[in-house]
């Protein structure tokens, strides 16, 4: 997801004209258009999308039922929704079940939509990289827990066989006892 070319974005409304003006703002991605949520939803189950934008007021499937359908699907697609009847509650109910990252109102204006696709598309970016580094660390931590029970394993048959004295110069001191071994 490099660049815009390579992200995959699926659009869901029942207004075929909504889906053109969108396809046409939207030109420099990988376009999927639909016009129901339950086909979107089949669609899911088999191919992949970064960002999904869907209309909130559908037939059948309301925008939010779909988008949470969608996100049990693929959660880490990024959702918009775009409604031309915009409350509080059902700007709530969008951002609390369904996860939604931006609530568009229509009419919208052409930069805000890309601007926010855009801002979706690196929001995903930047949470994959957490994801990744995140299970680095934690391989990290395991490898040092697991290096750790070995020193103590050492460190239990040979009592002070793990512990170095430095001089200040950074050479190491050896006591007589340690001299003992040498003879």
């Amino acid at each position: 997801m490099s660049n815009q070319a390579t992200a995959r974005i699926l659009l869901v409304d029942d207004e075929p004209n909504v889906l053109k003006a969108l396809s046409r703002i939207l030109k420099l991605y990988d376009i999927t258009l639909l016009t129901s949520g339950e086909e979107a939803l089949l669609l899911a189950q088999e191919e992949a999308f970064d960002l999904v934008i869907s209309d909130f007021r559908m037939p059948g499937m309301d925008g939010v039922r779909f988008l949470n359908r969608f996100m049990q699907l693929q959660p880490e697609a990024i959702r918009i929704i775009l409604t031309g009847h915009a409350d509080l509650d059902n700007a709530q109910a969008a951002i609390n079940e369904a996860e939604v990252y931006r609530f568009i109102n229509k009419p919208w204006n052409n930069t805000d939509l890309r601007n926010a696709v855009q801002r979706g598309l690196e929001h995903k970016k930047i949470l994959a990289e957490n994801r990744r580094l995140a299970d680095q660390v934690r391989k990290q931590k395991k490898l040092l827990a697991e290096k750790d029970a070995i020193l103590n394993a050492l460190e239990a048959e040979e009592p002070g066989i793990t512990k170095v004295n430095w001089s200040d110069n950074g050479a190491i001191l050896l006591d007589d006892e340690d001299l003992k071994d040498f003879e």
